[in-house]
């Protein structure tokens, strides 16, 4: 009797999922109430990117105060994203929830004006992230931050090995968080190191080692031979995922010994491999444990995203008579995959999905011609950036951009045109993250230039106004910049949103 149960629960459910796709391909887009989550004071307000940042605890994110910085010009929160334009202020972490904004604050120190980020929180509201301390790296004239965490309105130091940074990355529901710091051993590679991936921070002087810290104890997690390992994301099951220096022989085409991604798995460290270049790194896993990063390939001239899966490395390639790049953001617990791939000629690129290795275009908003998806929830909704490829990375190039989202049976749309209850009259020009209750965290530019970050929440089936919003954006021109200027996320201004082996190898405009 109970085996027919089961089998009956099964035939249901199949039942019932494959009702619910066929009605998510035939629904409308649904319309959305924005909130504008402000700032502490200052212009500024920015998101938390290519992390969880929103739980049922609330987002997060990091928000200038009124208060001039003290290190200025050596401001932390412009330095981490790049994208605050505005001035030198005090930056802190923030806890939105429900209408109220949190300062979280940062660690104590002699003037009492140090800064903060928020990276990464769980499903029990504990938050990682980082903090200055007040102290200057005597070595490079730098603020000294430290690993922290907060939980329930308390701050905690998790400290380094000894140097003069660490930063808290992400963490689990087990309240297992990983990163790295830095300890007292002298490495002329330590800085290249830090800067790859999609995080930097000041220049390290010293060897960086990841971490996973539990239970009030931080473990050095050991690297590939090489100097240097960081610890980036962690799922569920506790593995870990993060990348370090196979050894310490610099390579000549890049300068810097070779960088493979590693996965920690029940204290085993296993060399994810490379596609056959001299560095690799990942930016995410599920909690099955597949992990999604980007690779240079044999020659180190060109880069691909890849999908690890059980010892596995699968190319995710550009989609037939395209270019030669592609990159990664985000895998979702079903294996799919979305970032970015150039166009024939490698002047242009879409938005991808790579379901089961096999690239997906996307497409783009209308006549904008460039576009790349940052977000993917279990549903297959997408969120991202479009625009028109000729954008400075400041307030009048995020004009020339629209936050978008996709999903399946419908054609990518303007997030700004979803939007029923804008008070603020917010311009969305990146759609960051998507959770599985289709809310989603975006960026946005007000008039004056200022960027807030902002929280939408569904509202409602997308009616007779929405779709005459959508049409009427389709039908836009592409908004143009100032001639002569690339976009950041696919040309010569890419300091931060494409990855950093744009920093030093040839992407898009860069030959």
């Amino acid at each position: 009797m109970r085996r027919i149960s089961i089998l009956t629960l099964i035939f249901l459910t199949c039942i019932a999922v494959a009702a619910w796709t066929q009605a998510q391909t035939q629904t409308n887009y649904q319309q959305y109430t924005l909130y504008d989550l402000g700032t502490l004071g200052g212009p500024d307000s920015i998101l938390s990117f290519f992390v969880i940042s929103l739980t049922n605890k609330g987002a997060i994110g990091s928000a200038q105060t009124a208060t001039a910085d003290p290190f200025n010009p050596n401001c932390l929160g412009p330095t981490i994203y790049d994208m605050i334009q505005t001035g030198c202020y005090v930056t802190h972490a923030f806890l939105w929830n429900h209408g109220t904004l949190t300062d979280l604050g940062a660690l104590p120190g002699h003037h009492g004006n140090n800064s903060s980020l928020a990276n990464a929180i769980n499903n029990e509201g504990v938050i990682a992230g980082m903090a200055e301390n007040g102290h200057v790296d005597p070595d490079t004239g730098y603020p000294e931050v430290r690993a922290v965490i907060w939980n329930n309105g308390k701050i905690r130091d998790l400290s380094t090995w000894g140097g003069t940074q660490s930063d808290a990355l992400d963490l689990n529901d087990r309240d297992q968080v990983v990163g790295w710091a830095s300890n007292t051993t002298e490495d002329p590679f330590s800085t290249a190191f830090e800067q790859l991936g999609l995080w930097g921070l000041w220049p390290v002087t010293t060897q960086i080692r990841a971490f996973v810290w539990e239970n009030g104890v931080k473990h050095d997690l050991g690297t590939l031979g090489g100097p240097d390992a960081m610890a980036y994301a962690i799922n569920e099951s506790g593995q870990i995922v993060g990348y370090s220096y196979t050894n310490g022989t610099p390579n000549p085409e890049t300068g810097i010994p070779t960088v493979d991604p590693v996965l920690w798995e029940g204290g085993w460290m296993i060399d994810l491999g490379t596609l056959g270049g001299t560095i690799g790194y990942p930016v995410w896993l599920n909690d099955r444990g597949q992990v999604v990063g980007d690779s240079n390939l044999a020659g180190d001239n060109y880069s691909h995203g890849f999908l690890w899966d059980r010892g596995v490395l699968r190319d995710l390639r550009p989609p037939k008579n395209g270019g030669n790049y592609s990159w990664v953001y985000w895998i979702n617990e079903l294996g799919d995959v979305v970032g970015g791939a150039t166009l024939s000629g490698d002047e242009l690129n879409d938005a991808m999905l790579w379901r089961f290795g096999k690239p997906i275009d996307l497409g783009t908003i209308g006549q904008d011609v460039c576009s790349e998806a940052t977000g993917m929830n279990d549903f297959g909704q997408i969120v991202g950036i479009s625009n028109e490829c000729s954008g400075p990375w400041d307030p009048s190039g995020w004009a020339t951009m629209r936050a978008f989202l996709w999903q399946k049976g419908s054609p990518m749309v303007d997030l700004n045109a979803l939007v029923e209850k804008n008070p603020s009259n917010l311009h969305l020009f990146w759609g960051a993250y998507i959770n599985d209750s289709g809310e989603i965290l975006a960026q946005g530019v007000l008039s004056t230039g200022d960027i807030h970050a902002a929280l939408l929440v569904p509202s409602g089936d997308c009616k007779e106004d929405c779709e005459r919003r959508i049409v009427a954006s389709q039908n836009a021109p592409a908004v143009r910049a100032n001639a002569g200027l690339t976009s950041p996320a696919f040309g010569k201004e890419a300091k931060w949103l494409h990855h950093r082996l744009g920093q030093r190898y040839a992407l898009p405009g860069q030959h």
